[in-house]
């Protein structure tokens, strides 16, 4: 049944795989006194919440995850374990204990363990710390140096297009706009496409319509942002609804759409507030007044002079 649970996980069918996960592999772990086994699927039901958005009940889980690993002795698991919970602490803001995490917890790890592809997929995490801190010179930098060259002799596409898609986004911070779209079209949505990765594909479309939008190239970036937009909805993706959701109302306001609009940045707000950024919300909710303002212009009252 995991087997089942994470294909449908992978699809984007997260109330199905929780139910698989909670109701019909925990209970067989725990009458067989599978330790590890209960673990990780503990950890893989926190990894539903995170994909939810539900960052408290994910950081829980991976905590719990962890207690239950660590009397075992599984140092590689707790390392893995102990990344997941820096995943929340970055995504949360809290840079410095993720990083923490990752320089201490996980690379010494992974280097005892000679595990080459994790010691790279994290240093890609430390990189995104580097990133959102401006230090896009090391960050770029391990990128190119102590990511791509790993996952190249590794034959790993998926990660090589995840870190070409970060290069791309340290490349449009620098203006460099036509580079950096030419690899999300030309090598990171092409390998996605092939793997089916459905939520990294969004990722990718919402890229290349933030480059055109920074380009100015409004009508390019309408024709992508519907396309992301029905993916991460499809997926249930609260950060996607959130983030893409803002820019799709509005280009359904700029075309008329007043109702679909308000609907999509309702939705987006409703995600921002889920996350805890109300200050995100809050702008939204200026945004859906004003697309108001101008459906209520748009919509005279009827009634006669007399």
């Amino acid at each position: 049944m995991g087997k089942i649970a994470d294909i449908l996980q992978a699809r984007g069918q997260l109330d199905k795989a929780l139910r698989i996960r909670n109701e019909e592999e925990l209970p067989v772990y725990d009458r067989l006194g599978d330790v590890r086994e209960k673990a990780i699927t503990i950890r893989k039901v926190a990894d539903i919440y995170a994909a939810r958005g539900d960052l408290d009940d994910a950081l829980k889980g991976y905590q719990s995850a962890c207690d239950i690993i660590e009397p075992l002795g599984a140092i590689r698991d707790m390392a893995v374990f102990r990344g997941l919970i820096a995943d929340i602490l970055q995504a949360r803001g809290q840079l410095d204990d993720a990083l923490r995490i990752r320089n201490e917890e996980q690379l010494p790890v992974f280097d005892r363990l000679g595990d080459v592809r994790s010691k790279a997929v994290t240093m890609g995490k430390i990189a995104d710390i580097l990133q959102a801190r401006g230090q896009l010179d090391e960050a770029l930098r391990i990128r190119n140096e102590e990511q791509l060259p790993v996952f190249d002799r590794l034959g790993d596409v998926h990660q090589k297009a995840v870190t070409m898609g970060k290069i791309a986004d340290i490349l449009q911070a620098r203006g460099q706009l036509d580079k950096a779209l030419r690899i999300l079209q030309d090598e990171v949505r092409p390998a996605f496409d092939r793997l089916g990765d459905q939520r990294e594909i969004a990722a990718c479309l919402w890229g290349i319509a933030s480059i055109h939008l920074a380009k100015g190239d409004h009508g390019a970036a309408a024709q992508v942002v519907p396309r992301a937009y029905a993916i991460v909805d499809q997926l249930g993706a609260l950060d996607g609804i959130a983030v893409i959701g803002v820019a799709l109302g509005q280009f359904l306001a700029a075309a008329g759409q007043k109702e679909d609009a308000i609907a999509v940045l309702e939705r987006s707000a409703q995600a921002f507030r889920h996350f805890g950024r109300d200050a995100e919300a809050d702008q939204v909710a200026v945004l859906i007044d004003q697309v108001r303002a101008t459906a209520d212009q748009a919509s005279p009252s009827e009634e006669k002079e007399p």
